[in-house]
């Protein structure tokens, strides 16, 4: 089983338990667990607020603002003593390790607004933080294409197929990337 479907198993498993939990226990005691849950839930959203504040950037296109932001949740995820317990903010199915999803966030904001060099130098450590992350080799992927660099390209996102990454979504992101880099390139020849 891949990491992917392995973090779903887990992520739907954990949901059905608290499920569960809640329904078969007396009344005040569901009660009391469910608030005790949304305490919890509620206080490592303050504290990951950088994280919510970077992806709503994110969503406007304020890449500058969004790096900014992403940079200080990262360090806020590598001075956390609970680092595991605010999984809750950035779940997913590739990586579970805030620091490397923030790195990879980074990456794709520097992608965007065209700083490519940095952006590698971002999504390398994302990968030195998790090496089985897949996004961020999707993301080099696409940088080696814009680069007009296709085997790059082409084994960056195997790697990313081989952690997990869904094929026709690799398959989607690699064309487009590739043709905006052809019709780029032959723009540029006129």
């Amino acid at each position: 089983m891949k990491r992917p479907q392995r973090y779903l198993f887990i992520i739907m498993t954990v949901m059905v338990a608290v499920y569960l939990l809640l329904t078969r226990l007396p009344g005040e005691a569901g009660l009391a667990l469910l608030a005790a849950l949304v305490l919890f839930a509620l206080v490592v959203c303050i504290w990951g607020r950088d994280w919510f504040i970077a992806r709503h950037h994110t969503k406007r296109r304020r890449w500058a603002q969004a790096v900014e932001r992403y940079e200080r949740f990262e360090k806020k995820m590598l001075k956390a003593r609970w680092p595991k317990l605010t999984v809750i903010l950035y779940l997913g199915i590739y990586s579970l390790d805030g620091a490397a999803i923030a790195r990879n966030n980074i990456g794709q904001c520097l992608l965007n607004a065209g700083d490519l060099d940095g952006s590698v130098r971002w999504l390398r450590a994302a990968l030195q933080r998790d090496p089985l992350y897949a996004v961020p080799y999707v993301n080099l992927a696409v940088i080696a294409a814009m680069r007009h660099d296709e085997t790059t390209a082409r084994r960056e996102m195997t790697r990313a197929l081989q952690l997990g990454f869904n094929p026709n979504s690799a398959q989607r992101i690699l064309r487009r990337a590739l043709d905006a880099a052809n019709q780029q390139s032959s723009g540029d020849l006129r």
